[in-house]
């Protein structure tokens, strides 16, 4: 099988290190624009009319993008109850059961935890002696009547039982301890009370990305001592607080504030955690009642990630459409004791019986295994009938700690060669799994087993990314305890086998299980001495190649397209979550002069040809790459302003999307063309987008409307292309004009190499040998220069910490590049244009989670100095982008800068604290939380906090600063 994508990748131009030339380089270069994207291009507009639609039409990618800053809750009146009202009332309800079943877990695991026997028993205490009446010193709570906040303490005002009113008293918190219920019903009637000044407070009180589940899972051993109800008491009272605050008690404000979002975010978590154990309870359970073998268990202690959506679990290998799988055996054998003594056995086809007197493996990788079946003589006992007994282990599905997703560990001991499970899934042709692939590809996936046993052509495919079983959790490993072996039973098709997974070496109880995704033949290897020293009485060794002469051909998981994924895919797919989506497509035109526009345009994938046959049957042209572009999408207008104003990156010309079923021009509409304008960009294409859902005068007017719309404005002149995304309807007429309209940037090749970090992380594997750790990946944008394998870097700031004194200290990472990748394809230099991705020797866990983010890389020694301060001139919006007032008739405006302000700063890629020193004119000094590797000249986006969101306010360039020396690794 072949393949258009990998590390060799013959169809694409061949980049030679020994030749290049960075003064002879340039856009249009084949080198260059056979493997990278050279020319960028923004999708700017409303995420509902069909940005990421139109990306994918052209380039057969789907851009990820951040979450949507709004999130619709559409919620059903009742009678004259407030929305929050509607809210709270079903936020309690769900509480309640989610309170009930952490309750029911907890009883659960007590039963289950073994007494300590090192723990001598202690002596039963001591029985209380029942009171009198009541005590002189006690008193009854009849009702809590008020609450208040003075001098720094919560009081609740009691009405004590058998007392009059006018001798209540106010009590703190810690005196109301043994009277959980009366607090609780008083705490949910002032919760009712208060419900819209308490949703509006949660709202005030979340800001710093404070509910996001990275932050909360860093709290998540916290909520096994928390109990939900104590919770949401105490976090009502410090909200009452918060509403009740008077002015001479002002000064408690700040500690008040964090107090509550501490308890809040411990709230927020506790109730997400609960949902989530309730949610995997559920799917264990339906797995159990599925699979009908030992229980499976699954467990999720890391992060908050629920059930796997869109998987539906199996027993058996299902065959899809032009798939038939008989199971019906037309021989079998007639042994009563099927044994390596039975000549005529099925076990014996492949020359040696493949199983122990234990029913452990004992043929080598590579050897098929034929079990008996329907029509032998021998009972279901027999021992040739291992892998269609079914999995006899106890086997936990666990959310990693490494960032691998789900893995299988065993909880019990396996020996080496014992049956663990069947690798099962949906069974499909080759043709489809051809098309199957380039999607899962895309996405980073590998799930499609090919069948290739008995034919390198292998006309069958296991696909267990939808239907699968256990097996669809276990991870890869370079040193796998799992290998994968061919077993024929009832089916004896040869292009139809059964994968079993053996335990290639015994396996302790709470071993993670892995196998090798790309396992090869002994054949190919070196040969494998396998020890006999755990091996016990009554079992063989595995043989060694030479032994098992009857092996035809290896089992493979994956042919050579999954083999290239699995080297790189950790990279390209942690490469493409980045702050804008990126998504790179190759337009070609066809050379022969008399096919007819605008089919002689065409758009692919970025690993796609450089050069094919056209697709008219008459047509005796060939397609030839005439450019590579990147297209940049953010999830709104003022982040894509911020990104492309601080020098994020390069935006050659944009794409600006109006729905073709709405009257034009809508209020974003107007935002957009705002921002494009800001931006200062000149080439513009505008697409009337959702064509097929109007009528043709619909679209003339508003044709119109558009036109009318741009006048006096940048885009005044730029084309107005008619297309529907969704059904690739003129998507050859924006090729042309992508070609025609937008020219080839100049970019500069000759200096020094820069490009700012957007992303970093680790790549090695669990299972992984410390020789073969790999070191940590950069994902970034070229700024300039020309980046090459093998060339020395340095990244600055580096590693930043606090010395003695308190000041900040900076020893940026000297390494070297050892591998260069665009999306797919594979690079030995890489230049200015589109998503980068680089592959050094930095310390693994440097890289890890996003460390590196906000960094500058580039050649030793020519990278900008390292500032803590900056002096900018600056320039403010007049009107705020997406926020309105005056009944949403106008645009906020924008405030001057203030001293001591807060904001937030995007320089190149990095997003950070700035607190304004002083301000003159349009000049402003700026103190920075976290130092960054500039230079003077450089752009800078600033943003303010408005209405619990940081929002775009201006832009400007560094004047000057104050710096730090770095220091000396």
């Amino acid at each position: 099988m072949t393949s258009n994508e990998g590390r060799g990748q013959a169809n694409l131009h061949q980049q030679d290190l020994s030749k290049l030339d960075v003064t002879k380089l340039s856009a249009l270069s084949p080198e260059v624009i056979s493997r990278q994207a050279t020319i960028n291009i923004g999708t700017i507009g409303h995420v509902a009319h069909g940005k990421s639609t139109v990306v994918k039409a052209i380039s057969g990618v789907q851009t990820v993008r951040f979450k949507n800053e709004l999130e619709r809750n559409i919620t059903i009146k009742l009678e004259r109850l407030s929305d929050s009202v509607i809210r709270m009332y079903r936020e309690r309800a769900d509480e309640r059961k989610e309170r009930i079943f952490f309750e029911k877990m907890r009883k659960n695991k007590k039963r289950s935890l073994p007494p300590d026997p090192d723990v001598t028993p202690e002596k039963p205490p001591k029985k209380k002696q029942k009171k009198n009446k009541q005590e002189n010193e006690e008193f009854i709570i009849e009702r809590i009547c008020g609450f208040k906040f003075q001098s720094g303490k919560e009081l609740f005002h009691i009405k004590w039982k058998d007392y009059n009113e006018s001798e209540a008293t106010w009590e703190p918190a810690e005196n109301l301890i043994n009277c959980p219920e009366i607090l609780h019903e008083f705490l949910s009637k002032e919760e009712l009370k208060h419900a819209d000044k308490i949703e509006k407070l949660k709202e005030e009180i979340s800001f710093g990305n404070l509910l996001e589940d990275e932050y909360l899972i860093q709290r998540l051993d916290e909520v096994e001592d928390s109990e939900l109800t104590k919770l949401k008491n105490d976090l009502i009272v410090k909200l009452l607080t918060m509403i009740c605050l008077k002015q001479s008690d002002e000064h408690y404000a700040s500690q008040l504030v964090q107090d509550t979002r501490k308890i809040y975010q411990l709230y927020v978590l506790t109730r997400k955690r609960y949902q989530q154990l309730m949610a995997l309870k559920n799917w264990e359970d339906y797995l159990n009642q599925v699979d009908i073998c030992k229980k499976l268990t699954v467990e999720n202690d890391v992060d908050l990630i629920g059930p796997p959506e869109n998987f539906t679990y199996i027993n058996h290998s299902i065959p899809a459409a032009g798939v038939t799988i008989p199971d019906e055996p037309p021989i079998g054998c007639e042994c009563e004791s099927c044994n390596c003594r039975s000549k005529s056995c099925c076990g014996m086809q492949a020359g040696l019986f493949p199983y122990t007197v234990k029913r452990r493996l004992r043929v080598a990788p590579g050897t098929p295994v034929y079990e008996c079946n329907k029509a032998c003589k021998c009972s279901s006992d027999c021992n040739n009938r291992v892998v269609q007994r079914g999995r006899n282990t106890k086997l936990t599905i666990f959310r990693t700690s490494n960032g691998c997703g789900w893995g299988v560990r065993t909880e019990q001991k396996i020996y080496q060669g014992q049956f663990l499970c069947q690798y099962v899934g949906e069974v499909i042709t080759f043709e489809e799994a051809e098309k199957r692939g380039r999607e899962y590809d895309a996405n980073g996936l590998t799930y499609l087993f090919d069948l290739d046993f008995n034919s390198v052509e292998n006309p069958y495919v296991v696909d267990a990314c939808n239907l699968g079983n256990v097996t669809h959790f276990i991870n890869h490993s370079c040193d796998p305890n799992l290998g994968v072996w061919a077993v024929w039973a009832d089916c004896l098709d040869p292009n139809l086998p059964m994968l079993a997974l053996f335990a290639t070496r015994d396996i302790e109880a709470g071993e993670e299980i892995c196998f090798d995704y790309l396992q090869k033949s002994l054949e190919n290897e070196e040969e494998t001495n396998t020890s006999v020293e755990n091996v016990e009485e009554g079992d063989s060794n595995l043989p060694d190649a030479a032994e098992a002469s009857t092996a035809v051909s290896p089992v493979s998981p994956v042919k050579t397209r999954f083999e290239i994924q699995q080297q790189n895919r950790a990279m390209l797919r942690n490469l493409t979550e980045c702050k804008c989506g990126y998504a790179n497509a190759k337009i070609y035109k066809c050379d022969n002069p008399k096919c007819p526009r605008p089919t002689s345009f065409i758009s692919g994938g970025s690993s796609k040809d450089d050069s094919f046959p056209c697709l008219r049957p008459a047509c005796t042209g060939r397609f030839q790459l005439v450019r590579h572009v990147s297209f940049v999408d953010c999830p709104g207008h003022d982040i894509l302003m911020a990104t492309m104003l601080n020098g994020a990156a390069v935006m050659d010309a944009a794409l600006l999307l109006i729905a073709g079923n709405e009257s034009c021009p809508q209020p974003q509409t107007s935002e957009h063309l705002a921002a494009i304008e800001i931006m200062k960009l000149k080439h513009i294409l505008i697409l009337q987008n959702k064509i097929d859902l109007v009528k043709e005068g619909q679209a003339k007017e508003q044709h119109e409307q558009i036109v009318k719309f741009v006048q006096g404005t940048v885009a005044e002149g730029a084309p107005i292309i008619p297309i529907s995304a969704q059904l690739k309807y003129n998507i050859e007429v924006l090729c042309e004009y992508i070609t025609k309209k937008i020219p080839v940037p100049l970019r500069d090749f000759t200096s020094p190499p820069r490009m700012i970090v957007i992303r970093s992380f680790d790549v090695n594997k669990p299972g992984c040998e410390v020789d073969d750790l790999r070191g940590g990946v950069a994902g970034g944008s070229i700024l300039q220069g020309v980046l090459t394998v093998g060339m020395e870097i340095e990244v600055r700031p580096g590693l930043v910490s606090k010395d003695a004194d308190g000041k900040l200290t900076c020893r940026p990472i000297f390494s070297r590049i050892v591998s260069l990748f665009a999306e797919q394809n594979e690079l030995q230099y890489a230049v200015p244009g589109g998503l980068i991705g680089v592959g050094t020797k930095i310390e693994p866990t440097l890289c890890r989670a996003d460390r590196l983010v906000g960094q500058v890389l580039g050649a030793v020694g020519a990278l900008p100095g390292i500032f803590v301060k900056l002096e900018v001139s600056y320039y403010l919006l007049k009107r705020l982008l997406g926020v309105r007032t005056e009944g949403d008739k106008k645009a906020a405006k924008v405030q001057k800068l203030a001293k001591n302000e807060a904001l937030l700063v995007n320089i190149g890629s990095l997003s950070t604290g700035g607190r304004v020193i002083a301000t003159k004119a349009d000049l402003a000094k700026i103190a920075l939380t976290s130092p960054v590797c500039t230079e003077i000249g450089e752009k800078v986006a600033l943003s303010r906090r408005v209405e619990n969101h940081w929002r775009l306010i201006g832009w400007g360039q560094i004047q000057g600063g104050e710096t730090i020396e770095p220091g000396k690794n």
